[in-house]
């Protein structure tokens, strides 16, 4: 099974994820901030994680990057949830590991 993180600190849009998601058959674990985000990352070793950037305690990028220090997240795909549409943002995304 495929395990899915999906950090955001919007309730609802994590609701309708997970929904989304586990119809699809994959096994989804949440997160409301960056900080519980790196922490559940390294508890289940998720295939895939999606990051909202805008976050409290952490945000996004800083999540990633605590994410890309980890040896055994190191194949953990990344990809940012944003409302944010600018070359700023999808750059330091990039920059960041995702």
């Amino acid at each position: 099974m495929v395990n899915v993180l999906v950090c955001d600190d919007e309730k609802d849009i994590v609701s309708a994820l997970r929904i989304y998601l586990e119809s699809e058959g994959y096994q989804v674990y949440t997160a409301t901030n960056g900080k519980e985000a790196v922490a559940k990352a390294r508890e289940v070793v998720p295939h895939l994680i999606l990051l909202d950037v805008m976050m409290p305690e952490m945000d996004g990028i800083e999540t990633c990057q605590e994410i890309r220090k980890q040896d055994e997240l190191k194949n953990t795909l990344i990809a940012f949830l944003t409302a944010r549409g600018e070359d700023y943002s999808q750059i330091a995304g990039f920059e960041a590991g995702a």
